[in-house]
């Protein structure tokens, strides 16, 4: 199995996200991820105050991820080049 292949298998989104919807997916996580930010208060620690950190944080580490696809996509996508020295 090439390389390619198994990491496309370890993705937490399909290999059928084109580009554009995962542009769109990004904008929309970011914009509700603002949202959530905005509403998170640190003036009561609860259980429930837990929760919702760490679905932030999940939040944005989904965002990363697909931030990170784009980048590889498009480092995968430009031909090879040689240095010189």
């Amino acid at each position: 199995m090439s390389d390619k292949v198994d990491r496309r298998q370890r993705v937490a989104f399909g290999d059928d996200s084109s580009d554009e919807n995962l542009r769109g997916s990004i904008i929309k996580g970011r914009q509700a991820l603002a949202v959530k930010e905005n509403e998170f208060k640190w003036d009561n620690p609860s259980l429930s105050l837990i929760a919702s950190a760490l679905r932030i944080l999940t939040d944005q580490n989904n965002i990363m991820m697909k931030q990170n696809e784009l980048i590889l996509r498009e480092l995968e996508s430009r031909p090879a080049t040689v240095k010189s020295k």
